[in-house]
Formats: structure tokens, C-alpha cells, sequence
């Protein structure tokens, strides 16, 4: 992406054990080759935004004036992340069906 600043991207340990969880769940359900499938599709995205992070449009239900908070969508979920001047912060990997009083809980998140 042209004129954006490559940053680079931190993740916090609920990402990660999120992660893992949907991992378990896709395993259980859709096989193991599938829940690997998905788990390279969720990491991919995330390497991919240390360039393309401003692609994706601010969260709605988390407004800002400067539009930190996006979102990454994925097939059945989307990455929550933060935009710093420094760097891009992954707050969690959420499935698309949850709650918005459960996504502001993540607002707080220390990667």
C-alpha cells in the first residue's frame, strides 16, 4: 500500500489463546486440516498488517477521532486491533456473532 508506513505488529496473549481455542473448536468440528486452514488464514492476515493496516475501516463501536480501533474480517471471525504511532496492536480475534458490550471490554487490552 502505497504512502502507508510499514509498523510493526504486536499481539496480546488473549489473541493467542483465543486463537488456540478456535483452533480446538475447528479440529472438533470441521476436522484437522480445516482448523489448521483457518489458523494460517488468521496469522497470515496478521503478518499482513504491519503494511496494509490502514485497508480495513475503523470499528463502528469503537469510534474515534482518530480511528485506531479496526477490524480485520474473516470468514467467521474478525481481528480487533489498534492503531499507535508506533505500532499495531492485535487486541483479540472475536466471531463475528458477538456482542458489542463484549468487544468494548476489549478497549482495555495491554498487548
Amino acid at each position: 500500500m502505497e504512502g502507508a508506513k510499514k509498523k510493526p505488529v504486536v499481539v496480546s496473549f488473549l489473541f493467542f489463546s483465543s486463537v488456540d481455542q478456535i483452533f480446538e473448536y475447528g479440529k472438533i468440528t470441521f476436522g484437522e486440516k480445516k482448523a489448521i486452514e483457518y489458523e494460517n488464514l488468521i496469522y497470515g492476515t496478521v503478518r499482513q498488517l504491519t503494511s496494509s493496516y490502514l485497508l480495513n475501516a475503523e470499528y463502528p463501536y469503537l469510534p474515534t477521532k482518530d480511528k485506531r480501533y479496526r477490524r480485520a474480517i474473516l470468514p467467521a471471525h474478525f481481528i480487533l486491533y489498534r492503531i499507535t504511532k508506533e505500532r499495531i496492536e492485535v487486541l483479540n480475534i472475536l466471531h463475528q456473532a458477538v456482542s458489542i458490550t463484549q468487544v468494548k471490554k476489549n478497549r482495555n487490552i495491554k498487548p
